[in-house]
């Protein structure tokens, strides 16, 4: 990697938010992208008290210790404001955008010391994923959690995820191998999609310290985060979130990973 946390001091520390104007703090992330791009640095500043929490997690799970996970994190903002102040970045989310510029570094700092992560072969599942996300998306970790969610599904879902996904037949054909309509074959695929994405951030929650007196709520974040855990249920999550800080931050970690989820 090209820089160090000492050539970026601004960065690594976490700006005061009292020292920010109160309009800039107002903005969505694109407005603030754009006065970036005009020369404002309150703005990118802003920006940085966002998203630092966000990439500092991610960093932290390819990164040896603390100082290395800093270093990342401080370089790619650097890299995110050099390509704003250039009139480019982000042109939607800059969370994303962010996380794939960490991604990429990460990348670069193994080739370059020569570190290998030894994972399964699921290349062939890395667009489901890594479409927003960049090509590197799946890399170290994320292989091994898309593979166990793989895994993790029925028969049937991984029979049309492969006809779909990996060999890109046509709902026609998939009908007459699996003795079913084309409009079920769509309905199935939708499903184990969804099943896919949902398996994929509950293989991350697994692999989380909690507490038996959270796992039924653990067990239940993922469906939560994308939506499909029905009124009674969100309700029931939610307060258990208001009350309990380990929870809260693993749907925090987890709603990172679902924005790098197709919806």
């Amino acid at each position: 990697m090209s820089s160090s946390t000492g050539h970026h001091p601004t960065l690594v520390g976490r700006p005061d938010r009292q020292n920010t104007d109160h309009a800039t703090t107002e903005l969505s992330d694109q407005e603030l992208t754009q006065l970036v791009r005009n020369g404002d640095t309150e703005a990118f500043a802003e920006l940085f008290n966002r998203h630092r929490g966000a990439a500092v997690r991610l960093a932290s799970m390819h990164a040896n210790d603390t100082y290395t996970a800093q270093d990342f994190v401080a370089e790619a903002f650097v890299r995110v404001l050099q390509a704003l102040k250039s009139g480019g970045g982000p042109s939607s989310s800059f969370r994303s955008y962010l996380l794939r510029v960490l991604r990429n570094l990460v990348t670069e700092s193994a080739r370059n010391t020569g570190r290998q992560v030894p994972v399964p072969d699921v290349s062939v599942y890395e667009a489901e994923y890594a479409a927003p996300a960049g090509t590197e998306a799946l890399r170290n970790y994320e292989y091994g959690l898309a593979w166990e969610a793989l895994a993790s599904l029925s028969d049937r879902w991984r029979t049309i995820l492969s006809c779909t996904i990996v060999h890109s037949q046509q709902p026609a054909t998939i009908a007459d191998e699996m003795g079913i309509s084309p409009n079920s074959v769509a309905a199935l695929s939708y499903r184990a999609k969804e099943g896919l994405r949902q398996a994929y951030l509950a293989v991350h929650l697994n692999r989380k310290s909690h507490s038996a007196h959270c796992s039924y709520y653990v067990n239940r974040l993922a469906a939560y985060s994308r939506g499909r855990l029905g009124t009674c249920g969100s309700e029931e999550m939610r307060l258990h979130l208001r009350d309990c800080d380990i929870c809260t931050v693993l749907h925090r970690e987890i709603g990172e990973l679902n924005q790098l989820l197709p919806a």
